[in-house]
């Protein structure tokens, strides 16, 4: 009898376990968790609010690519299977210091309440106040996790009222409690700083975020990057110096081929762009002030002119996209399939900000390599553009999306075949009915061991 209590236990304890177990042995992550390679930050003059800054920073190549290729629908798929994830999404966190970082005031304002409490998540203590301030940032929302440079507006203006002066019977922080009173002056409804006499420290850190189905639910694990270097503005800071044309090499492109979208109903090629640190850093800083992008141009073969073709231009590693139905014209209605094409692209470099005074003429870079492939029919008399087709890389995508969701997954996280009833695999089902079972019998056999010891 002890020995069947015993296994009946372990059985018991290995059910209780199994989607702990599950989660261990699918921990390894898409990308690996690095800091923000390059960050940098420019105050704005006042065009926005006395304080505002506009703080830029890359981040690393393989998380920009897992993230683009998470926009295919094959590619996503085989990833979601690779790493048994539900969602997985990125969000960065900037922290901030006036003066001197080791301050007990005035310093790095990070705290506990900037990292994943359980459920009480971040910003929150216990009894659900917010213990961070206005101009504390412990979850903002990538702009898109795809491209190499990142920018957010911090140290925004705050009113008179507990933004500025905080909330003490909630514990929540003002600003002015994070700051120092000969650091800033007061007026016109917000707050002021010389940045002549004083100096605005910056330093960021990516938090992802990777959700997995549990048969308690969703259950979500949060993985936090290494702080960056530290970045300023004022008294201390040498100031972003501006690129020349000699500055940004050209850029490095590879592997052209035709996709499977199209655009204008006509084919759209892809190839892959290089992203060095060198550009990486040129791209995260110019982001503060302006804006470095790709320019492409492609012909058939043997022509002498080149033709730009729009498509994807944000500067990112991996596959960017350009619409070849902007090479067919009046002269040439129709390219015939397998007509070789040449494609090469150049970098736009502009530094001017109507928030800043920083001014410089716009520059192209040299050309890239050219290089060539065979085309499918192009065709100036197809149909337009209609919504089942490729949407053009030049929309404009909105500011601090959601956090990225995915499909619904049919196929069940244990056994992959079974239709989950209830939300659990059948198995678990039929294991949670064998220890009910076992349960049931012990009861019953103990019920009539002591009926028969009381008999006696």
């Amino acid at each position: 009898m002890k020995k069947r209590l015993s296994i009946l236990l372990v059985t018991t304890l290995l059910l209780t376990c199994l989607t702990t177990l599950v989660w261990a042995d699918d921990k390894d992550l898409p990308y690996e968790i690095a800091a923000p390679q390059n960050v940098a930050v420019i105050w704005i003059e006042g065009n926005d609010s006395p304080t505002t800054m506009s703080f830029s920073y890359s981040i690393p190549n393989d998380m920009a690519k897992f993230y683009k290729d998470m926009e295919d629908p094959d590619t996503a798929e085989a990833l979601r299977a690779k790493y048994a994830f539900e969602t997985v999404w990125c969000f960065v966190q900037i922290d901030w210091a006036i003066d001197d970082v080791n301050d007990s005031v005035s310093g790095w304002h990070y705290n506990e309440y900037w990292t994943d409490r359980g459920d009480y998540g971040i910003r929150y203590d216990e009894e659900y106040r917010i213990r961070t301030s206005e101009w504390d940032m412990p979850d903002w929302a990538l702009g898109n996790a795809t491209e190499t440079a990142q920018t957010a507006w911090i140290l925004r203006g705050v009113p008179d009222d507990t933004r500025w002066n905080g909330d003490p019977e909630n514990k929540t922080p003002g600003v002015k409690d994070q700051l120092n009173p000969d650091q800033y002056e007061y007026y016109d409804d917000t707050v002021h700083i010389d940045f002549t006499k004083h100096t605005a420290y910056f330093r960021a850190r990516l938090v992802t975020v990777v959700s997995k189905a549990t048969e308690d639910g969703d259950v979500s694990e949060y993985y936090y990057s290494d702080w960056s270097d530290t970045c300023g503005y004022g008294k201390d800071i040498a100031a972003i110096e501006i690129l020349k044309p000699s500055d940004v090499a050209a850029p490095v492109i590879t592997d052209l081929r035709i996709t499977a979208d199209v655009y204008d109903e006509n084919p759209v090629a892809e190839f892959t762009l290089t992203v060095p640190e060198t550009l990486q850093k040129q791209v995260t800083d110019v982001s503060t002030h302006g804006s470095i992008s790709v320019y492409t141009e492609a012909r058939v073969k043997g022509d002498s002119e080149w033709t730009h073709v729009d498509g994807d231009r944000d500067v990112k590693p991996g596959a960017l996209r350009a619409y070849l139905s902007y090479l067919v014209n009046d002269e040439r209605p129709t390219i015939p399939k397998d007509t070789p094409l040449e494609l090469r692209c150049r970098y736009y470099v502009s530094q001017y900000s109507p928030y800043t005074s920083l001014e410089v003429e716009d520059f192209y870079t040299d050309y890239s390599n050219v290089i060539t492939f065979e085309t499918e029919e192009i065709n100036a008399d197809k149909p337009t553009y209609d919504a089942t087709t490729v949407a053009p890389a030049t929309e404009i995508a909105p500011t601090n999306p959601p956090a990225p969701t995915t499909e619904e997954k049919d196929e069940c996280w244990l056994c992959h075949f079974c239709p989950q009833p209830l939300g659990l695999c059948i198995f678990i089902w039929l294991l949670i009915i064998l220890v009910i079972a076992a349960v049931v019998i012990v009861v019953v056999v103990m019920q009539k061991k002591k009926k028969k010891d009381e008999k006696k």
